[in-house]
């Protein structure tokens, strides 16, 4: 039985290791004008980031044996994202349905079928894509303050 009182630390796991050694993108300032453009932007560079920097860590540390090849679909980072990469992951979720629920309006394709809608079908629509733009916004508020308490931190030179 082990002791619990013995001051020696427990190993430390590969996993905390590489959570360790991650580092955050640099913070990109607030463009000014369209909002949906620079969360996209933002977002975007946060997962290609996370992405980048879990592969950086794993080869740096020699243990990139122990993941198979980053096969672009994000499996390997997901588990040592910083939690502001977490939410413009979410975030970019909540856009892409909130983009796809806009094409039933505004699609080429579609015009013809948003006219022949009757006022409940519209009601309903108006109110799905007021919920997905409040949880693409919830998960922008949430990047937002997780990126400012990340920024808040000294760092390491």
């Amino acid at each position: 039985m082990p002791d619990a009182v013995s001051p020696r630390d427990p190993e430390t796991s590969t996993s905390d290791l590489i959570r360790r050694a991650r580092r955050p993108l640099e913070r990109r300032a607030p463009a000014r004008g369209n909002f949906r453009a620079w969360a996209v932007a933002t977002c975007r560079a946060e997962v290609d980031h996370a992405r980048a920097d879990f592969w950086r860590v794993v080869q740096a540390l020699g243990l990139a044996r122990l993941f198979d090849r980053d096969d672009g679909w994000g499996g390997h980072e997901r588990p040592f994202l910083l939690a502001h990469e977490a939410h413009a992951h979410a975030a970019l979720g909540w856009l892409s349905h909130l983009q796809a629920h806009e094409s039933d309006r505004r699609g080429p394709w579609a015009r013809v079928r948003w006219d022949a809608w009757d006022a409940d079908r519209r009601r309903r629509w108006w109110a799905r894509r007021r919920q997905l733009w409040a949880g693409f916004l919830e998960q922008m508020r949430r990047y937002r303050s997780a990126r400012r308490e990340i920024d808040t931190l000294p760092r390491a030179a």
